[in-house]
């Protein structure tokens, strides 16, 4: 996992749902680091998209590799 996506999963975290712009807000992170980061931890399992469209959620996975994982970057 890498700064971005960590990024990502503490934005989330705990329970936001949030747009991909407010995500790149809340991390600070650029457009198409967003887009990747996002797309990356879906693959994984980490988010998943949420209604209304649009919109993303971290899962329990995302919040014990945020938990575990996220130690690193801090």
């Amino acid at each position: 996992m890498n700064a971005a996506e960590v990024a990502v999963l503490a934005a989330l975290h705990p329970n936001h749902t949030l747009t991909a712009t407010q995500i790149r807000q809340t991390a600070t992170l650029t457009s198409w680091r967003t887009r990747n980061a996002l797309a990356q931890l879906e693959s994984r399992g980490l988010i998943m998209p949420s209604r209304p469209r649009g919109r993303w959620r971290i899962s329990a996975r995302g919040r014990a590799a945020l938990m575990t994982k996220g130690k690193r970057f801090a």
